[in-house]
């Protein structure tokens, strides 16, 4: 009776232990990596969504002038739009770096920058409604740190 036992786990054990392997090592890095390519995918939806709102004010070398006194409502709303969703991804992109590190440290390895497309996602929503260099930084900092094809 003990042979057939003994038979029953040598032949399944290995499977068994390949299979729980691949199931934590999926879980562990996997996921989250498609987790991150999804948000990748939906800032860029973000930045182009957003790409041409009006800005309030423009940068000059002495101060910020106005060049959109007469903006109207609907502009108004998509520029507070724009913000709010700015905002919002630099939040998920960096809760997802500060809670993700053996994947962080993945992509990191393949050149990819969370934390610093985080922190350009929240600069563009503090520079959105003024053009200049300050806006035009920060859309290249989020390109480079996540890897984007030049338009």
């Amino acid at each position: 009776m003990i042979e057939p036992l003994k038979y029953f786990m040598a032949s399944n054990f290995g499977p068994i232990v390949v299979a729980l392997f691949s199931w934590i090592v999926f879980n562990l890095i996997g996921k989250p990596l498609l987790r991150f390519f999804d948000l990748r995918t939906e800032a860029r939806r973000i930045m182009v969504l957003y790409d041409n709102v009006a800005a309030r004010w423009k940068e000059s070398h002495h101060a910020t002038v106005a060049v959109n006194e007469d903006m109207t409502p609907s502009n108004f709303e998509r520029l507070q739009a724009a913000e709010s969703q700015y905002r919002e991804m630099a939040s998920q992109i960096r809760a997802f770096a500060d809670t993700q590190a053996p994947t962080y440290m993945i992509l990191r390895w393949f050149g990819f920058e969370a934390r610093k497309a985080s922190s350009g996602l929240l600069g563009l929503s503090n520079t959105v409604n003024t053009y200049g260099k300050s806006r035009a930084f920060h859309k290249e900092m989020i390109s480079e740190a996540l890897k984007y094809q030049p338009a």
